[in-house]
């Protein structure tokens, strides 16, 4: 895997109190009991959010959350993906432990399917083990077509394995288990509820995946980095990408090099402890900073990028306990007080949009 300096002390306070909830339906809806503001087991936390321009008009990507239990990895997709006679697909490509795959930086050879969005050959900035696809039918009832491209052992000529899983229809009547029996979709499950559109998605409709851990390769703490994409007919990238590209206001290529484009263009999530980031990029482009530190009246400030996005700012002490919290959907330059504090070490955790800091501070 591509080496990835993260923010493991933040997590590290968290984990410890981490404790069994019930388990994630796997519906095609995440609901606000699935969900965390930090890391815990069996719930969803939210990784990333898009909020820029949609190229394709009130259809595309809305958020993306990821949760782990003993032994599964849920990724859900929120968004709104049917299109009137076309075939729209989510992909997701991922890079797992143990596994040596395409390095970053080299163009994929695509699947050897011809009907699957997997047959493009992007460039991608980590290494691939592993595409995920499903497309949705033109006709709703039809439901949405499961299958991976299998990278793990390198390009391929002519194009690598893109095996057929099935067919997920909505709700839970539509549930499947992929027809794998060995490999990294052993198990995997895939849920799917419609949207009509991204205004009218306000319960968290979305796809679903279920994943076993041990038939990725992921154990505790283990890490995996993935990029998803909402693409049209033909495996043509849209504009919606997790994570976002900054300012992106037309489609991408099919065949897309995003080593060509700034920043770093795959999240890395942590089993335990969430989604993780370079300390110094995302610091950076948030503008994140705590004052003065230590200090006794110590205020956290940052920008806000890209127009008004979710913000959740939380602060904990050094037993893992939540002291403050603040969410709310905010624009622009930001100040936040964290009011009286006993002395002692604290840490102070912000994610914009899925865009995850974290600092020490110490109260005198």
């Amino acid at each position: 895997m591509k080496k990835v300096f993260t923010l493991v002390a933040a997590g590290a306070l968290t984990v410890a109190g981490l404790s069994a909830q019930a388990q994630i339906t796997l519906d095609g809806k995440v609901t606000a009991a699935e969900i965390a503001t930090t890391p815990t087991t069996n719930k969803y936390q939210l990784v990333s959010t898009y909020a820029g321009t949609h190229s394709i008009a009130d259809r595309g990507l809305k958020s993306l959350y990821m949760a782990t239990s003993a032994t599964k990895l849920y990724i859900a997709v929120v968004g709104a993906f049917l299109q009137d006679n076309t075939y729209p697909a989510v992909v997701m490509y991922l890079n797992v432990p143990g596994k040596t795959g395409v390095p970053a930086g080299t163009k994929l050879a695509g699947g050897a399917a011809g009907d699957s969005p997997l047959k493009i050959k992007p460039t991608m900035d980590f290494e691939v083990d592993y595409g995920v696809r499903v497309n949705f039918d033109k006709t709703p009832a039809n439901g949405g077509y499961f299958s991976f491209a299998d990278y793990s052992g390198g390009n391929v000529t002519g194009g690598v394995p893109d095996t057929y899983q099935g067919n997920v229809k909505e709700g839970t009547a539509g549930l499947i288990t992929a027809t794998a029996t060995t490999g990294p979709l052993l198990g995997a499950r895939v849920a799917y509820t419609n949207a009509t559109g991204l205004a009218a998605n306000t319960d968290n409709s979305a796809i679903e995946f279920e994943f076993d851990l041990a038939a990725l390769g992921l154990t505790a703490n283990s890490k995996v980095d993935l990029f998803v994409a909402y693409t049209n007919d033909g495996g043509v990238f849209t504009t919606d990408t997790f994570p976002p590209i900054a300012g992106q206001t037309t489609a991408l290529a099919p065949d897309q090099d995003f080593t060509l484009i700034p920043g770093k263009q795959f999240l890395t999530y942590q089993v335990g402890a969430g989604v993780l980031a370079s300390r110094s990029e995302v610091a950076n482009s948030l503008r994140f900073g705590v004052y003065p530190n230590p200090g006794s009246a110590v205020a956290v400030s940052y920008t806000v990028p890209q127009g008004k996005q979710a913000v959740a700012l939380s602060v904990y002490d050094a037993t893992g306990k939540q002291v403050r919290s603040m969410n709310e959907a905010q624009t622009g330059t930001q100040s936040y007080k964290l009011g009286s504090l006993s002395a002692g070490i604290y840490v102070v955790k912000l994610n914009i949009g899925g865009e995850q800091t974290s600092s020490k501070i110490v109260i005198e």
